[in-house]
């Protein structure tokens, strides 16, 4: 049974990397250290302090573990150059019934960052716009209600 293939930007991936590599080697060594001078101050019973780093130890450890996932069979894609498609990696201009315009970068779903301008085909308007071209009109559902967008151009 082959992995499913999961995509990440060039960017997006070296930003996994680099908390991976925060969490491994400074992160969960601090905590572990903390979880240590709690024991050694004895009864951990009622041991605040035990209780606070074995959390911080249980997050760390399951923030690592889901990163090393996203990291599992990826296939880094490129930004822009898309040949006009939208598709991973694609820099598309969107403008909404209003006349709002937008402009994001097409990500995985594990690199989103709304506000550094990127979202996923997961979301309500990834989903309308995947696979379409400059020009083309496309219908949003959100959760709240449906609305129109243009697709002024895509990089």
């Amino acid at each position: 049974m082959s992995k499913k293939v999961k995509y990440l930007t060039q960017v997006g991936y070296n930003k996994l990397l680099n908390e991976l590599d925060e969490l491994q080697k400074e992160k969960l060594p601090e905590v572990l250290q903390r979880l240590k001078e709690a024991i050694e101050q004895g009864d951990i019973s009622e041991n605040s302090e035990y209780d606070d780093a074995m959390s911080e130890k249980d997050l760390v450890e399951v923030r690592i573990n889901e990163i090393k996932g996203m990291l599992e069979n990826v296939e880094i894609v490129k930004e822009g150059a898309t040949g006009g498609i939208i598709k991973y990696g694609s820099i598309v201009h969107l403008k909404d019934e209003n006349g709002n315009e937008y402009k994001f970068t097409m990500v995985g779903t594990g690199e989103v960052d709304i506000l550094d301008g990127s979202i996923s085909f997961d979301c309500p308007v990834g989903t309308a716009i995947a696979g379409k071209v400059k020009g083309d009109k496309v219908s949003v559902r959100s959760p709240r209600k449906r609305y129109e967008m243009e697709i002024m151009d895509v990089k």
